[in-house]
């Protein structure tokens, strides 16, 4: 188990290493601990068993008995099909976390509370752990498994028991949202510090209270939060993605986020810069790491500039400069001599 700062623990489960008659048994175990409320598990027979798991934890101290996250996120790959029951004898353990399946691959149907809803690529469902429940999954799938307390959920949307064992459609945008949201968990940065960690974990509160339908003042307060913070996230990496071939202007954002180009400058305002600027940046710290990098060393100053964007080298060198306080030369010459 790799730990962050401040709670946050991160790790791994694979099969593959495993004796395949000990697989079954292992990954079991492994829900148990990290998902909560145990399972019984009822594969369909001779069914292969591989899974890939990654667990996040905000907020958790594994070295306390009664340790609760304040949030989790498990990604799963597994080629295992069957069903996973929640039985009456295994609720005696006071856990009411809710859970948010998000699937990216395969399906499941649920059924909880006398309701049935099918969880289709794209889409998810909720669950609860205080209540019995059973998953069916017909086919291999690859999904993510989002573990909130129910308390905070409940302050924005009170009324997240009706949530229970409802669809929700692929098309529901918050979803997407909040998966893209999830590689936050992979940022050694954005987890450095324990103010940073409570963030998240609300920013996924505001998310999934989003996706089951929160109260008007909480989806306005949800809007200036977690939405923000999730979108901000998304458009930045589709500009990371593009910066070099790509087009990262309003309107291509636009597009590819399904927003409006006002409302991404109004985002970055919120950050008190424009969109412009932050490009601009962004482009002038990738040719400061090629600058440095041994592997870029038979490409000209130029050919750099051009790569990253830039179309105009007077500009590009107005700009390093005032950025970094030196010429792209001389940053070129300082990292060969530490070379």
């Amino acid at each position: 188990m790799a730990r962050g700062s401040g709670g946050f623990t991160s790790s791994h489960f694979s099969t593959e290493p495993l004796p395949p008659a000990q697989r079954m048994a292992m990954w079991h175990e492994a829900l148990d601990r990290h998902l909560g409320g145990r399972r019984t598990i009822a594969p369909l027979p001779e069914q292969p068993v591989q899974v890939e798991m990654k667990v996040c934890r905000l907020g958790y101290v594994e070295e306390r008995p009664d340790a609760h996250a304040d949030a989790s996120v498990v990604r799963m790959a597994a080629t295992v099909c069957g069903t996973v029951r929640r039985i009456p004898a295994l609720l005696h353990d006071g856990d009411d976390d809710v859970l948010l399946h998000i699937h990216e691959a395969g399906r499941r149907t649920v059924s909880q509370l006398g309701r049935e809803a099918t969880a289709e690529p794209g889409g998810g469902v909720f669950v609860s752990n205080a209540e019995i429940c059973t998953h069916f999954l017909p086919t291999p799938s690859r999904f993510a498994i989002v573990r909130v307390p129910i308390k905070p959920v409940m302050a924005l949307a009170p009324r997240v028991e009706d949530a229970f064992a409802r669809s929700l459609p692929p098309d529901a945008g918050v979803l997407r949202l909040l998966m893209k949201y999830l590689d936050v968990l992979d940022d050694a940065r954005a987890l450095s510090t324990l103010e940073l960690q409570r963030a998240i974990a609300t920013h996924i509160y505001d998310l999934c209270a989003l996706a089951i339908g929160a109260t008007r003042d909480a989806v306005e307060l949800a809007k200036g939060r977690g939405l923000r913070a999730a979108r901000m996230r998304t458009i930045k990496a589709d500009i990371a993605r593009n910066l070099e071939t790509g087009d990262v202007s309003a309107a291509a954002l636009a597009r590819s986020q399904r927003i409006s180009p006002r409302y991404i400058q109004k985002l970055f305002e919120g950050e008190g810069t424009t969109l412009s600027r932050f490009v601009l940046n962004q482009r002038l710290a990738r040719v400061h790491r090629m600058l440095a990098d041994p592997l870029q060393a038979d490409l000209t100053i130029s050919a750099i500039a051009y790569r990253t964007g830039f179309g105009d080298l007077s500009t590009f060198n107005r700009e390093f400069r005032r950025r970094f306080g030196a010429t792209p030369s001389d940053v070129r010459a300082r990292a060969r001599r530490r070379q």
